[in-house]
C-alpha cells in the first residue's frame, strides 16, 4: 500500500518555530492535508516528549497515534546538530534520527545527554563526530535510522560548501555502512543526488523540515513509500530496499539555498546580491565578503556521473500558496484558508489535487489554470538564495541557469 510521509518536523522547542505548534493540531492538519505518516519532530527534548506521552498512545509495532485521529500515524523523531572537529576544523551538520520505540529512545536519551544539552533546544546540539553518533545508536538497536538531513544546504548539509567534504565517506567514516538514505532538502531534487556516484546505492526521501503547523510547510516535501504493513519495521524497510514510490519536491530554485548570493540584511544598504555558479562570482559585490555558496554550486563540484535518474519524483508547489497568488493577500488570511480547507476535504487531501483531475467544484477555475500550469511545468522561480525563498513566476519557464 502506498503511503505519504514526512518524516522530518519540528515542535514548538525548536528555534525559530511556531509556539501554536502541538500534538492535537498536527495530527488534524496532517490528516487534512493527506499526509498517513509523520515524524514527532523533537523527541530528546523532555517537555515534548512529556507532551507526546501524555496526548499519543503507542502501539506494539511502534508507532503512535492521537485517538480521535487514528488516520495519522507518527514515529519518534528528531532532528540533530552534531559538532565535532575534524583536520582541526570545526564541523557541525544535522541529521534525522527516527526511533522504533519509545523504550530505545529513552535509552539513547540516556546516552547522549553527556554530549549535549538536551533540554535546551529542541533540535540538541551534540558534541559528538558523524561516524561516532551513528556508529553508537547502531548498537542501540539496528532499526535506529540515522538520515543525513538536507544534505547540500551550505551551512549544516554534510556535503554542503562550508563543511567542504569531498564524499559521504569522508564525512561519516565508518558510520557509512549504517546510513541507508538522504534527505534532499528544498534546494535539491533527485536527479542532483544521482549525479553523485557514492550516492546511488543510498535511497532519496523528501520531508518538509517544516518549523510551523501551517498548510504550505506541512507536507511541502514528503515521501511515498510502498508499505505491507503500517509498523515502523516496515516503514524503516521500505527506505532501505529502496520500495520508494515517489517523492514530491520543491522546486530547487525555490529553495532558499539554491543560488549563489548575500540577502539584503547582510549590508547596511539593504541591497541583496544573488547570481548563477555559472558565472563563478566568489565576492559579494555589494559587501566585498564572500559568497553564501549555494546548493548548485556544490552539485557542480562534487557531480561525477551522468547515470540515467531512476527516481520517480514531482514538483508540487503548497495549494495556499496558489490560493493567496490567486484570491491575494496571505497564505494566513481567513478566506484563503477556509478555500483551503473546503477543497482539501473534498478531495480527500492536497496531494490528490496532483495526481489527479482538477475540473471540479469547490476548485475556483482561476485557481484550476494556475494548478494545471504548474503540473504542466508552465512557471518558473526567480530562484532563491543565502536563506531567501524563490519566488514564484507563471509563465513559460526560462533557463535561468
Amino acid at each position: 500500500m502506498e503511503k505519504i510521509c514526512d518524516l522530518h518536523i519540528h515542535s514548538r522547542y525548536s528555534g525559530g518555530t511556531s509556539n501554536l505548534i502541538n500534538v492535537r493540531k498536527l495530527a488534524q492538519n496532517c490528516r487534512l492535508k493527506g499526509i498517513d505518516i509523520v515524524g514527532t519532530g523533537d523527541c530528546f527534548h523532555p517537555l515534548w516528549i512529556r507532551e507526546i506521552n501524555l496526548h499519543l498512545e503507542e502501539d506494539s509495532d511502534g508507532l503512535l497515534t492521537f485517538p480521535s485521529i487514528p488516520q495519522v500515524k507518527f514515529v519518534l523523531q528528531s532532528e540533530v546538530e552534531l559538532l565535532w572537529k575534524q583536520n582541526s576544523t570545526l564541523k557541525k551538520a544535522h541529521f534525522i534520527v527516527l526511533f522504533p520505540n519509545s523504550d530505545k529512545l529513552k535509552d539513547v536519551s540516556e546516552f547522549l545527554a553527556s554530549f549535549g544539552n538536551l533540554n535546551k533546544d529542541g533540535r540538541p546540539k551534540l558534541n559528538i563526530s558523524p561516524e561516532k553518533f551513528i556508529v553508537n545508536l547502531e548498537s542501540f538497536d539496528k532499526m535506529i535510522e540515522v538520515i543525513p538531513a538536507h544534505i547540500f544546504t551550505p551551512f549544516y548539509g554534510i556535503l554542503g560548501n562550508n563543511l567542504q567534504f569531498d564524499s559521504l565517506k569522508e564525512a561519516l567514516g565508518d558510520g557509512i555502512n549504517f546510513v541507508h538514505a538522504v534527505e534532499t532538502g528544498l534546494s535539491a531534487d533527485p536527479t542532483m543526488i544521482r549525479g553523485i556516484l557514492e550516492l546511488n546505492n543510498l535511497s532519496i526521501i523528501s520531508n518538509s523540515d517544516s518549523h510551523s503547523l501551517n498548510f504550505y510547510r506541512l507536507g511541502r516535501e514528503a515521501t511515498v513509500l510502498d508499505l505491507n504493513r503500517v509498523t515502523y519495521q516496515e516503514i524503516i524497510k521500505s527506505i532501505r530496499d529502496d520500495r520508494i514510490i515517489k517523492t514530491y519536491e520543491f522546486n530547487p530554485s525555490e529553495g532558499k539555498y539554491y543560488y549563489d548570493g548575500h540577502r539584503s540584511s547582510r549590508h547596511r544598504s539593504n541591497d541583496s546580491y544573488f547570481c548563477s555558479p555559472k558565472r563563478n562570482v566568489i565576492y559579494c559585490p555589494v559587501c566585498g565578503n564572500t559568497l553564501t555558496k549555494g546548493v548548485l554550486s556544490r552539485v557542480y563540484e562534487l557531480k561525477d556521473s551522468e547515470i540515467p535518474m531512476k527516481e520517480n519524483f514531482q514538483y508540487i508547489i503548497p495549494l495556499l500558496h496558489l490560493i493567496s497568488i490567486v484570491n491575494g493577500g496571505s497564505e494566513y488570511d481567513n478566506k484563503n484558508v477556509a478555500l483551503y480547507r473546503n477543497i482539501v476535504e473534498a478531495t480527500n487531501g492536497e496531494f490528490n489535487i496532483w495526481e489527479n483531475n482538477t475540473d471540479f467544484y469547490p476548485i475556483p477555475y482561476e485557481l484550476r489554470e494556475v494548478i494545471n500550469k504548474i503540473k504542466s511545468g508552465n512557471y518558473w522561480f526567480i530562484p532563491g538564495y543565502d536563506g531567501v525563498y524563490g519566488k514564484l513566476q507563471l509563465g513559460q519557464s526560462i533557463n535561468h541557469i
